[in-house]
């Protein structure tokens, strides 16, 4: 009889339904954010070029293994995108990590598990308006991740939106490497 890894032994999250199921659903989220757009992860395997189609940078996407996308809006002036990207193994991940482009980094501090997070300052256009937004950087495990959150001006956007989603999704991958289910959620 085969026995499940032990807890305490990290499992790389590396293939498709394992990298979805660390994405976080509308359930997952505060309920200000009620409707997905998309909730989707690609195994590179199978789909080479979704990983540039979510707009990584190349030699990332010639190691990786899949890619994830969780988009989540209130339809009127909030959304929020997850984006993962996932490789064998974690010194794949750090070593990409490591050589991101850091032109946007707008900030430092230390994630939920002692990772390191780097915020980005962002601006999208929209509708021809001008939506503000930020975003977070980071590596759990082998996967590498980033949160946009952006917003319509005079939208009453929590002051730690950003930091919270990207708390739980670091949360939810820890949980899928350790092999459990993903339950961290903002509620």
């Amino acid at each position: 009889m085969v026995l499940p890894p032990p807890f305490n032994k990290r499992v790389p999250v590396v293939d498709a339904r394992q990298l979805q199921s660390s994405l976080p659903t509308a359930l997952n989220m505060r309920s200000d954010l009620p409707e997905e757009r998309t909730f989707k992860a690609w195994d590179l395997a199978e789909e080479p070029s979704q990983c540039q189609d979510e707009q990584w940078p190349d030699a990332w996407c010639a190691k990786a293994a899949t890619v994830g996308l969780a988009a989540l809006t209130n339809t009127s002036d909030q959304e929020v995108g997850i984006h993962l990207i996932s490789f064998p193994d974690e010194r794949s991940a750090a070593q990409a990590f490591k050589q991101r482009d850091k032109s946007n980094d707008a900030g430092r501090y230390t994630g939920p598990a002692g990772e390191p997070v780097y915020t980005l300052d962002l601006v999208v256009s929209r509708d021809n308006l001008l939506w503000s937004a930020r975003g977070t950087t980071f590596q759990q495990g082998a996967v590498i991740g980033q949160v946009e959150y952006s917003w319509r001006p005079r939208a009453k956007v929590p002051a730690d939106g950003l930091l919270a989603v990207t708390r739980m999704v670091v949360q939810r991958i820890d949980e899928k490497e350790k092999g459990l289910n993903p339950t961290a959620s903002m509620h």
